[in-house]
């Protein structure tokens, strides 16, 4: 049995992989809190797994913490994943291969094994990236663009007299109090550039490139946007499990 983490910016999402228990896992909210508590709730009543693979993009501290705790609890040390020139049948365009978060290099060689033809894979998280991809599995490069939290933050930072409050996405693009008026426009800048990206791909790439989705705003921005979108919540933890395969 084997324990896939993916540690973002703001979360943490887990899968056991081969349980034969059917699929469990879970979403952890690591900014701002107690990573031992956190991993003590989410994994306190799991079986100590077999490996733990892991693909963290939030730096030092959080994959430090991650580490003392498996460790400490079941005296195993994670094994994480590197972003490669090439690997899982995906050609890594960067220059500097490494460069390439590994989050999007795991969410790449997961589209390639679980979408026929050329792909754009859209990544909405604390940054939304959108990559494009063969249908031979050549990574043809991508874009980074702040996402709806961030961008509700620096509006919030720098500007006098904005409520703090967050606010929820009304039905109407217009809202009648500050906070989802402040979501609302959030939400619809990252949408208009996720659309106009995309044209450019499809226009590329023909109608045959299939759009993939994924990341904790996702769920949101697939209802908008422009084309038909295809959902993969788990999509960094099923190319986790093919890039662990060839560790």
């Amino acid at each position: 049995m084997m324990l896939l983490v993916d540690i973002g910016n703001t979360a943490v999402k887990w899968a056991l992989h081969g349980s034969g228990d059917g699929v469990q896992g879970g979403r952890i909210i690591h900014h701002g809190h107690d990573m031992a508590t956190a991993f003590s709730t989410a994994w306190g009543a799991l079986p100590g797994p077999g490996r733990i693979v892991v693909a963290n993009v939030a730096g030092d501290t959080v994959a430090a913490s991650l580490a003392d705790w498996t460790e400490m609890h079941w005296s195993l040390e994670p094994e994480f994943i590197r972003t490669e020139k090439a690997a899982g049948g995906v050609i890594n365009a960067y220059d500097i291969a490494t460069d390439l978060g590994v989050d999007r290099w795991a969410a790449l060689v997961g589209a390639h094994h679980h979408v026929d033809g050329p792909v754009c894979v859209i990544d909405c998280g604390t940054a939304i990236t959108i990559d494009l991809l063969s249908a031979e599995g050549q990574h043809l490069g991508g874009v980074i663009l702040p996402g709806v939290g961030l961008l509700k933050g620096v509006l919030l930072e720098e500007t006098a007299n904005v409520l703090s409050s967050q606010g929820e996405r009304t039905p109407e693009p217009v809202a009648t109090n500050t906070g989802a008026g402040v979501h609302n426009g959030a939400v619809h800048m990252a949408v208009a550039a996720i659309d106009r990206i995309v044209d450019s791909h499809v226009a590329s790439q023909g109608d045959a490139l299939e759009l993939v989705i994924t990341g904790g705003d996702a769920s949101e921005m697939l209802t908008l946007l422009a084309r038909r979108v295809r959902h993969e919540p788990e999509l960094v933890l099923k190319g986790l499990a093919i890039l662990a395969g060839e560790t």
